[in-house]
């Protein structure tokens, strides 16, 4: 049950803030007003999704987005049949297979069955419906248009599957790569080194600076195999845990653009990823200012969020959308132009939908640009690789052969 925040007053009392716990707003609000409370304001608190899954486990639990998509179209196609939602839901939920969706979905089940919407009884399950899923479910609500605006919102979802699955396939390749490098580089200086390292000791030259690391690589090996072997988990799952970290994120991606060969491309998706929500949302009828906030959150990069923040912030003053993107000074100029002329001729949807496809044109190129540059890139880092630990080896023993000859 959700939890809502309320400013309230009284006539023997000053303003305050309580929290209860009610069904529905509506309930909050008739509650507050048996108890003699006149409501100033009102903010829902969202709570966990309710499972049974251990709170501390929920975190690393995700829903398929895939699996998102898949619900979304059955239950747009039943609804556009005429089934009533409760009879959809139950025929949906009886046939999906035991996890954190279906859980989701039969809570869900309950409180429509209780008199709560469908927007606000997904809504209280953040961790399977995102934001966005909710208000363009709201929207529908609003509208009369449920199917419509489920059919747009699997495809919206779709389209960001897609441009997901092709930027972690044109990745897939260099961290395969790395990751492996890692691994064979740990078994080396945990087994291979420390033989070489013994030997070299024993010889009675002097040793390159690259030997020398190697000799030293070889005696930490020989005492801490098990250390060694698992230090690319170590080093992988600290950066990954690094990169979970908001503030360190947010420095990172801010250079991450700005790279040679991926900072376009990074650019791209990020345009593509907010664009696609924007159009989405707009064209179901979410009002602009709350379509910018939504957006906003999906953008994945802390610069661009600020961005549409201070977008949404003109808009609601008054300042025209285009005018808006063009003051942040990241967007380029293709969207301000095509944005002024959807706003002009009141077709704004249709121009944000020309703008995505056409980024997402561009960063298929990209991506395609991207893997033929990395492979050959890959290949020279592992030749340095396989050339600074031969030469470290060869050195010395070429030396030697010079003092005994």
């Amino acid at each position: 049950m959700p939890y809502y925040e309320c400013r309230v007053r009284s006539a023997q009392s000053e303003p305050k803030t309580l929290q209860i716990e009610a069904p529905s707003l509506q309930a909050a609000l008739e509650q507050l007003h048996r108890d003699g409370y006149f409501v100033v304001q009102v903010r829902e608190k969202r709570t966990r999704a309710r499972t049974d899954t251990p709170s501390w486990l929920q975190r690393f639990q995700q829903v398929k987005l895939e699996d998102l998509v898949a619900f979304s179209r059955e239950f747009a196609v039943m609804i556009r049949a005429g089934v009533p939602i409760m009879e959809s839901l139950q025929s949906i939920i009886q046939h999906m297979r035991p996890g954190l969706l279906r859980t989701a979905l039969e809570q869900v089940q309950r409180d429509v069955e209780g008199g709560t919407s469908l927007s606000e009884a997904m809504g209280k399950h953040p961790l399977v419906f995102p934001d966005l899923y909710v208000s363009l479910i709201r929207a529908a609500e609003a509208s009369g248009s449920l199917d419509t605006v489920l059919k747009r919102a699997a495809d919206y979802l779709n389209e960001s599957l897609g441009l997901a699955r092709r930027v972690k396939s044109a990745l897939m390749y260099p961290a395969v790569v790395l990751v492996a490098t890692l691994f064979v580089m740990a078994y080396m200086v945990a087994f291979i080194v420390p033989k070489f390292a013994e030997m070299f000791q024993q010889m009675a030259v002097n040793l390159p600076l690259t030997t020398k690391l190697l000799v030293a690589l070889g005696e930490v090996g020989a005492k801490n195999k098990v250390l060694v072997m698992l230090s690319p988990i170590l080093i992988l799952g600290t950066l990954w845990g690094l990169w979970r970290v908001r503030k360190i994120r947010e420095r990172l991606s801010y250079w991450v653009v700005r790279l040679p060969l991926v900072g376009d491309l990074t650019l791209k998706v990020i345009l593509t990823r907010v664009l696609s929500a924007l159009q989405t949302l707009i064209s179901t009828g979410v009002s602009l200012p709350r379509a910018l906030e939504l957006a906003a959150e999906t953008a994945g990069d802390h610069r661009m969020e600020t961005a549409l923040q201070q977008v949404r912030a003109q808009v609601e003053t008054g300042i025209p959308l285009a005018q808006a993107l063009k003051d942040t000074g990241i967007f380029p100029s293709l969207v301000i132009q095509l944005v002024a002329a959807g706003e002009k001729t009141g077709a704004l949807p249709e121009m944000l939908g020309e703008i995505t496809a056409f980024y997402e044109d561009e960063v298929q190129q990209k991506l395609k640009g991207l893997t033929s540059t990395l492979e050959p890139m890959m290949m020279l880092f592992l030749g340095l690789v396989i050339g600074v630990f031969a030469f470290s080896v060869i050195s010395p023993i070429y030396d030697l052969m010079d003092k005994m000859k």
